[in-house]
């Protein structure tokens, strides 16, 4: 199928969204046509997400490459974010996602605390339930499961944990998979009263954490009439307002040509990650390509039915950021 094609001046004397966030995925393991999977490449991305305008930036959490070999290179996460959180001075910082079964929630929260004190506030907490088993396996972490329900159970007990611990002077819990007591986690973040809680994931039991948890909902991209309907489901099942975030591949401003094989690509990449794998057509139909003004269509279109943030995975990633940050984020400031 052929790339979108919109009259770019036509559409922007249309559009009237102008609230909309962007982040920046980065690269931390070579993958998406990444050249390096070192530090430097990671942190050229950042600092150029802070130069063009982006609102916030995001590394994935992994102990082993979770799309290419798993024995390639990728860097860990928290050393990684505490890394850019000091040579950045503005953008927030996040995990795409912060993988619940490596860590204790009352360590997770400690971490938090420290770098959003660190950053001066500048920390988002996206977690998620995991779904790289041999990862988990492989370094034995006492908390995988392969039963995801069972996940889902641990990460809303996280959750509490986490919450009330930066909010709480004292804090106990017990639950079927954790128990705190008399727990103190000083100094508290300087966001308050807490970090915002970004819920990752659009499976059914995940939509039950975010009615019970989420600040933020994030989801990967999809087509606008069915982020529409998740986002009225959701809107049912909670009396509280929420935002909602989507992460999308950016093929945009290459010809079509070029922005097949990368598509080929990022779906070679992710067919071991999905329970069912992302089809080449998925890619092009449900993401950003095509020209700057088919972009911001969509992203209009994603704006209309409620969408407030997206984060752009951009491929190939240095190329990919400044398209993105040159051809369509001045559009939105």
């Amino acid at each position: 199928m052929g790339l979108q094609r919109t009259d770019a001046a036509g559409m922007e004397s249309r559009r009237t969204v102008t609230q909309m966030k962007f982040g920046l995925r980065l690269n931390i393991q070579g993958e998406m046509g990444a050249t390096s999977s070192a530090y430097e490449y990671t942190l050229e991305m950042a600092r150029m997400a802070e130069d063009l305008g982006f609102d916030s930036v995001w590394i994935p959490d992994h102990v082993e490459n979770a799309h290419l070999d798993r024995s390639r290179p990728i860097l860990e996460f928290w050393t990684t974010l505490t890394a850019l959180g000091a040579q950045t001075e503005r953008v927030r910082l996040g995990g795409h996602s912060v993988n619940n079964n490596f860590r204790h929630p009352g360590l997770t929260a400690k971490i938090l605390c420290t770098l959003d004190q660190i950053t001066g506030g500048r920390v988002i907490y996206a977690p998620g339930s995991g779904w790289f088993a041999d990862e988990a396996k492989a370094y034995g972490f006492p908390q995988w499961s392969d039963d995801g329900l069972t996940r889902i159970a641990r990460l809303d007990e996280t959750l509490r944990i986490v919450r009330g611990l930066m909010t709480e002077d004292v804090f106990s819990f017990e639950g079927m998979h954790f128990t705190l007591r008399d727990a103190y986690c000083n100094p508290k973040p300087v966001q308050r009263p807490y970090p915002p809680i970004w819920v990752a994931g659009d499976s059914v039991p995940t939509q039950g954490l975010m009615a019970e948890h989420g600040d933020v909902w994030l989801m990967y991209s999809k087509q606008p009439d069915i982020v529409a309907g998740l986002i009225a489901g959701m809107r049912a099942e909670r009396s509280t307002p929420f935002e909602v975030a989507l992460s999308a591949v950016g093929l945009a401003g290459q010809g079509e040509d070029a922005t097949l094989e990368w598509a080929k690509m990022y779906a070679a990449e992710r067919r071991h990650r999905f329970p069912v794998p992302p089809t080449v057509q998925d890619v092009m139909e449900a993401n950003l390509t095509g020209d700057a003004g088919a972009v911001c269509a969509r992203i209009d279109q994603w704006a209309s039915v409620g969408v407030g943030h997206v984060i752009i995975q951009p491929m190939p990633p240095i190329e990919g950021t400044r398209f993105f940050g040159e051809k369509i984020l001045p559009r939105y400031l």
